[in-house]
């Protein structure tokens, strides 16, 4: 899983990094095929719809969806046995000079002018560090279960892709193990009953076997949030502070440790592609 989405990171930015640059453009192609054809289309699809709903927290899934598909059909067209070896580099280029176009589909960034006065690599990398500041408070509300399964029934796929496009673009501060665990275990929920014979009996089970997944995956956006915000010095002191308000009672030696191992958790597993970390954590 690491190595996956360690390399989709390379394909969804379409940027060879100074590491890959000195190996060869062949390097970042060979890399991100051998990925597209581990994972299938399917898998590598999703996965890089829900990492630009998170860099991209406040487009819409139109502009989303517009980007989501070009990566896709890049990744599609050039690992193909034969494909011509500047295929990737050409594609990404191409790619890359279709977001300067004033009338691009693609989500927009205040930066993206200043990006586009570069060329080549330079372009690409400063194309790459754009995102959009994550949502401070999740909009996402989940709809009951006789809309959810309207909704699938009219287009399973199109179902899932807005699904994950808004919980991403909602959660986008929680760890991608973390987001990618619950959005699958919502997925096959929704799936599950809306073709039970007790749809209600079957989400009222369901979501209480999720609970403690839904308030991770809560509770992780929102400590990484501050995490992001603050740093581990000071998120140690938000902790220390929050501790002694609600524990009046406890000693500063008591709550210490306490305030250090929530601080520490969150600097561990914000980024780690671990899919138990958060769940040893926290």
């Amino acid at each position: 899983m690491k190595g996956a989405l360690v390399l989709l990171l390379l394909l969804v930015v379409v940027v060879a990094c100074g590491h890959a640059e000195h190996r060869g453009k062949p390097y970042v192609r060979d890399k991100v095929c051998k990925e597209y054809r581990t994972m299938g289309k399917d898998d590598f699809r999703a996965l890089t719809l829900i990492m630009n709903s998170k860099k991209f927290s406040n487009a819409t899934f139109e502009e989303v969806s517009h980007l989501v598909h070009e990566i896709v059909s890049l990744a599609e067209t050039c690992c193909t046995d034969d494909a011509d070896p500047s295929c990737y580099d050409a594609g990404s280029s191409a790619l890359s000079a279709k977001s300067c176009d004033p009338n691009s589909p693609f989500p927009r960034h205040a930066g993206v002018d200043a990006c586009c006065a570069h060329t080549g690599l330079e372009r690409k990398l400063c194309m790459a560090a754009l995102q959009h500041s994550p949502r401070e408070i999740p909009r996402y509300a989940e709809p009951d279960g006789d809309e959810l399964c309207a909704n699938f029934a009219k287009d399973p796929k199109d179902f899932a892709d807005r699904f994950l496009y808004e919980y991403a673009s909602n959660y986008g501060q929680a760890p991608l193990p973390v987001l990618l665990g619950s959005a699958r275990s919502f997925l096959s929920m929704v799936s599950t009953c809306c073709i039970s014979p007790a749809p209600t009996t079957c989400f009222l089970k369901e979501k209480l076997e999720r609970k403690t997944l839904s308030l991770l995956t809560l509770l992780s956006n929102r400590g990484c949030s501050r995490f992001a915000a603050y740093g581990k010095d000071k998120m140690k002191f938000s902790y220390l502070t929050m501790f002694a308000q609600k524990i009046p009672s406890a000693s500063f030696e008591e709550i210490f440790p306490l305030a250090e191992d929530a601080a520490e958790a969150f600097a561990q597993c914000c980024d780690s592609m671990a899919e138990d970390c958060m769940h040893k954590k926290v």
